[in-house]
C-alpha cells in the first residue's frame, strides 16, 4: 500500500534499544527495498563524533549502503512531555548542544549522506517561540546550501490549520524555498490526538473552534480530512496569487495505526490532494 520511493522516517525514541533503527533498516531492506528509509538523529544525545560515525556505519551495513538522508532533531528531552528519562531542567549530556553543531562537523557527508530533513515547528519548541524556531531553521538551511547538501523541511504535527498556514507563510516570506512537508496526524480517536499533543508539546485539538482559513468550522469527526482540505484551499488560493507559496508533501504520523492511515491515504486523500508546486 506504500508506493515505491516513499520516505519512511525511523524515529529514535529515548527508551528504544540501541540497535532499534538497525533492525528497522534490515527489515525494510528485506521486505521492501523500494522504500526510502530516513533515520532520525537526535543531536543532543550523540556522545561523540566517533560514536556517530560508528552508528552511521552500522546503519549503512544494515541497509546495504542505502541510507542517503537523515532527519536531524535537537533531541531535547525537556522539549517534550512524557518522555522516558526526561528531567526538568536537565542539561544535555551529549557533545552537541544544537543540531547545527552536528551538521557542521561534516560527519554526515563522510558517511554517504546526501540530504537532510530539518524539523519545522509551527508552534515553536521547548524554550523557542515559533519565530525563534524559524530563525534556527534558516541557519541550518544556510548551512545546507553552503555545504551543497539537499535539505527539506519536515514539520512537527499541528492540529491548527491556521497555525500551519501562518508558519508556511512565514517561511516563504523569509525567502525559504526548501521543499516543505507538513506533519499530519492520521485518523485516530480524539483522546489519542490529545494525549500525543500533550506528550509532544503541541497545542491540543481545538474541539470545534473555528480554525479554517475562511472561518468555517473543522469537522471533529472527519479528522484529518477537514484539516487537509483547509490546507488545500489555502494552497489553491495562495498559488493563484503568489509564487513561492505552498506545501510539497504530507508527513504522516500514524498514531491510530499504520493500516488505518494507509487506508485513509488510499480512499480519502486523492480527493483532497494538495496541488504540487
Amino acid at each position: 500500500m506504500i508506493p515505491t520511493g516513499t520516505c519512511v522516517y525511523l524515529p529514535a525514541l529515548p527508551a528504544d534499544p540501541p540497535d532499534a533503527v538497525e533492525g528497522a533498516l534490515r527489515l525494510l531492506r528485506r521486505e521492501n527495498a523500494g522504500l526510502l528509509a530516513v533515520p532520525h538523529i537526535p543531536a543532543t544525545r550523540v556522545a561523540s563524533t566517533a560514536a556517530l560515525e560508528r552508528q552511521l556505519g552500522a546503519w549503512q551495513r544494515a541497509s546495504g549502503d542505502g541510507v542517503r538522508e537523515v532527519l536531524i532533531v535537537r533531541g531535547d528531552l525537556n522539549a517534550h512531555h512524557g518522555e522516558v528519562g526526561a528531567t526538568a531542567g536537565a542539561p544535555s549530556r551529549g557533545l552537541f548542544g544544537r543540531s547545527l553543531d552536528l551538521l557542521e562537523t561534516g560527519v554526515l557527508q563522510r558517511a554517504g549522506i546526501h540530504a537532510v530533513s530539518l524539523c519545522g515547528h509551527p508552534e515553536g519548541v521547548g524554550h523557542l517561540s515559533a519565530a525563534g524556531a524559524c530563525e534556527a531553521l534558516v541557519a541550518k538551511l544556510q548551512w545546507a546550501e553552503a555545504a551543497s547538501v539537499e535539505a527539506r523541511i519536515v514539520t512537527q504535527f499541528c492540529f491548527s490549520a491556521r497555525a500551519t498556514i501562518a508558519y508556511a507563510e512565514q517561511l516563504r516570506a523569509a525567502g525559504v524555498t526548501a521543499p516543505l512537508s507538513v506533519g499530519v496526524v492520521g485518523p485516530c480517536k480524539a483522546e489519542i490526538r490529545t494525549r500525543m499533543a500533550e506528550r509532544c508539546g503541541v497545542t491540543p485539538p481545538a474541539g470545534g473552534e473555528s480554525d479554517h482559513p475562511d472561518g468555517a468550522l473543522l469537522n471533529e469527526h472527519d479528522w484529518p480530512s477537514e484539516y487537509v482540505r483547509a490546507l488545500a484551499q489555502w494552497q489553491r488560493d495562495g498559488l493563484a496569487g503568489a509564487s513561492g507559496h505552498g506545501v510539497q508533501a504530507l508527513h504522516l504520523y500514524p498514531f491510530g495505526g499504520l493500516g488505518s492511515t494507509l487506508r485513509w491515504v488510499e480512499e480519502r486523500l486523492p480527493g483532497l490532494m494538495l496541488p504540487a508546486q
